[in-house]
């Protein structure tokens, strides 16, 4: 395969972020889990704050039925 064949089937940042999503979303409806990122923020010494955002695996909200 010559290197213009190679970059015909190379996929952008960007398809690559869509291809990404895409299959994060099956995976999610699949399992029923999310992951879901909270902030956390922390005092400091000097009378400010820091924000540490915290990771986590939960259940997916339940669909409303109409």
């Amino acid at each position: 395969m010559s290197d213009k064949d190679n970059k015909a089937v190379e996929l952008s940042d960007q398809e690559k972020a869509n291809i990404f999503t895409k299959e994060y979303q099956e995976l999610c409806e699949k399992h029923g889990f999310q992951i879901i990122v909270t902030p956390v923020y922390i005092a400091r010494d000097d009378g400010t704050f820091s924000t540490k955002l915290n990771a986590s695996v939960g259940k997916l909200p339940k669909e409303e039925k109409k």
